[in-house]
């Protein structure tokens, strides 16, 4: 295996263990014939190859760590481009060029392991390094990274070399930053990697343990409002949508995700979390992707008082906040898109529990503030953060749409359109492992948590309020509610079963209530929070909304009055910022409601007898195709456009909209 192809393997290896990188944060790289080969800024370690590699000339970029001659702008990138052979796409090299440089070894990789951290964030590191390490690796304090990191860690080396008369080794531990390690193979910076975090964590576990308060709810104390599983429910559905709300752009609403787990609830009560919370950052990772300090609330927070607190976040730091701590409850983590705002909750957490560990084997040390002020100014971390965060588009770009009844039929096709148009789409169903599934499958293809899948039962209150809580957990709240789930059962009003009709009702009539029940008070308290931003409630009614349907009189009736609901629901919820509207397509002929040979409607109409004269499922079709002017069904890219419509358009409430290819008008 050549040495390009073992400094991937290592890269992949390490780049996709969230213990050792999180959000695609570290470097490799790898020198061959005089050419040092880097990992390009923004380019994940996990999947990192051979051709995204930058190409620079390694006595170049020595040259220029050892020059006092003044440059423009950043050393860095002026080293850089002096130094260039090749750069795929214009990409920029790794803004820590300069110390891959200085290693004489062939292969180097750094990364930011979360057991190697509570070592390197901590008062004691220097000390923790000489006790457990000796002269089997170096420890250099923190400095600012770029040139300075550079030199840094060319004097600690050559520090080392004269004091043993050895070349300096292949471990070393960098202060309030990470690890690396190097060597002339993968295989060596594994073992050396995996024998510095196995040596720090046995010292961790052999540690004083970290004292936490007793939660409220494992005392039994029924008056805590944030101890129990339902307290912690109800703050996250108060504060994830104004949060919401105040965050991002009308156009564009952050995502704010959330965490209480036990890790959370506990860490940040003590004084390890609480030096998160206060004090500053552990590593210049966590300001790119969290924030230096997150805003602190208490838990009796109500909207007004989360309004005034993030005013207060912006007027002290000019900028909004990336992470928001309930202390002893939750975090919630916000971004552009889910995948950002759990990297940012992520990296919080992470930092939560190096903190906690750095605490067992000595005291936690934060960064100062001239030392983050360093990172926050810095342009070369800006575009890292950009250039990870390009390239995500399409109508629906930034909107978290819920869709009922996602598992399958018109609910998965529109799902799946809405997804190629940059949306982020909550698949509802009560079939969760179908729309487990398919949520899954639809993620490989459009991106890590643009569809994640809930269960509902639309027919249950406690169901649909459930659905829409996880929905806030997740996301923070909604943009748009698409009530699709249905079900027919058609049969003549002298033989339909009541069961059957009141299956077809509680779903399509009474399941649209109490979607738009569960959902409405999220959908006002982001208006609340941003006035001019507004959200949408769709009805996928059908164009038996819209007239009769013989022997389908369940169905059509429901639909009949689902318009109606439409209608009252507009006139209602218009002030709180919500628009309701209806779309009533035509006969999706091609999905499993019509083409299922147990349950399908072409099989339905082929026994009740609803087509005159046919003998099979084909002449049912071919009567069904020629009632419509354009002569096929409805499909799921035309009733996408629908949707669009009814986004876009500013100025249209309590409509139903027909998608029928002709055959169904308004008059």
């Amino acid at each position: 295996m050549s040495l390009v192809a073992e400094l991937v393997q290592v890269a992949n290896a390490f780049g996709a263990d969230p213990e050792y990188s999180r959000a695609g944060g570290g470097n490799a790289s790898v020198k061959v014939d005089g050419v040092l080969w880097i990992k390009p800024s923004g380019v994940p370690l996990a999947t990192l190859s051979a051709d995204d590699l930058v190409g620079l000339r390694n006595d170049v970029l020595l040259d220029a760590l050892r020059s006092d001659e003044p440059v423009a702008g950043d050393p860095v990138q002026a080293a850089a481009a002096r130094a260039l052979i090749e750069a795929p796409g214009g990409r920029r090299p790794s803004v820590e060029i300069l110390f891959h440089a200085l290693i004489p070894d062939a292969l180097v990789l750094h990364t930011h392991p979360l057991v190697a951290n509570a070592l390197t964030c901590n008062t004691d590191a220097a000390a923790l390094v000489a006790r457990l390490f000796g002269d089997e690796a170096i420890f250099v304090p923190y400095t600012d990274p770029g040139v300075p990191l550079a030199r840094k860690i060319e004097e600690v080396r050559g520090a080392y070399a004269a004091r043993t008369g050895r070349p300096a080794p292949g471990v070393t531990l960098l202060g309030n930053h990470g690890i690396i390690v190097s060597g002339n193979s993968a295989a060596e910076l594994t073992e050396r990697a995996q024998w510095l975090t196995a040596t720090i964590a046995a010292a961790i576990e052999a540690g004083e343990p970290t004292v936490v308060a007793e939660p409220d709810e494992a005392r039994g104390d029924p008056s805590s409002s944030s101890g129990s599983m339902e307290g912690r429910s109800r703050i996250i559905n108060l504060i994830g949508p104004t949060l919401r709300g105040l965050l991002g752009t009308p156009d564009r609403l952050a995502v704010v995700t959330s965490d209480s787990s036990e890790l959370v609830r506990a860490v940040t009560t003590t004084p390890a979390g609480e030096a998160i919370l206060y004090g500053g950052p552990l590593i210049p990772d966590q300001i790119v992707y969290a924030g230096s300090l997150p805003l602190v609330l208490p838990a009796d927070a109500d909207a007004a008082a989360v309004t005034a607190g993030v005013a207060g976040y912006r007027d002290q730091y000019g900028k909004d906040p990336v992470i928001v701590v309930v202390p002893g409850v939750v975090a919630f983590g916000a971004g552009a898109d889910l995948a950002g705002a759990r990297t940012a909750l992520a990296t919080f957490t992470d930092a939560l529990r190096v903190a906690r560990d750095a605490n067992r084997i000595g005291t936690v040390r934060c960064l100062d503030a001239t030392e983050r002020g360093f990172i926050e100014n810095w342009e070369a971390e800006s575009y890292r953060k950009a250039v990870a965060a390009s390239g995500k588009r399409g109508r629906m770009a930034g909107k978290v749409i819920m869709v009922t009844g996602a598992a399958q039929g018109f609910g998965l096709g529109i799902t799946t359109e809405l997804l190629a148009e940059g949306a982020q789409v909550v698949l509802a169903d009560l079939n969760i492992e179908l729309a487990t599934k398919n949520a899954a499958e639809l993620s490989v293809q459009y991106g890590p948590g643009r569809a994640v899948a809930v269960q509902v039962n639309v027919a249950d209150e406690q169901s649909q309020l459930d659905a829409v809580a996880q929905v806030v957990a997740i996301y923070g709240g909604l943009d748009v509610f698409i009530s699709n789930a249905g079900v027919l059962r058609a049969d003549g009003v002298m033989t339909q079963k009541v069961a059957d009709f009141d299956l077809v009702t509680n779903v399509n009539y009474r399941g649209y209530f109490l979607g738009v029940r569960a959902v409405a008070p999220v959908l006002a308290a982001q208006h609340a929070a941003r006035p001019d931003a507004w959200f949408d409630i769709i009805e996928i009614n059908s164009k038996s909304g819209l007239e009769g349907s013989k022997r389908n009189f369940a169905y059509s009736g429901s639909k009949f009055g689902g318009i109606g609901l439409t209608q009252s629901f507009a006139l209602e919820l218009v002030e709180y910022g919500i628009k309701v509207n209806a779309i009533c397509p035509g006969n999706y002929l091609d999905g499993p409601l019509w083409t299922d040979p147990e349950r399908g409607l072409f099989v339905q109409y082929l026994r009740a007898g609803k087509v005159p004269g046919a003998q099979s499922v084909e002449d049912v079709r071919r009567y069904y195709e020629a009632k419509v002017p354009m002569g096929r069904g409805c499909l799921p890219s035309d009733l996408a456009k629908a949707v669009y419509y009814i986004v876009d358009q500013a100025y249209e409430t309590g409509q139903a909209v027909p998608v029928t290819g002709g055959q169904n008008m308004l008059n």
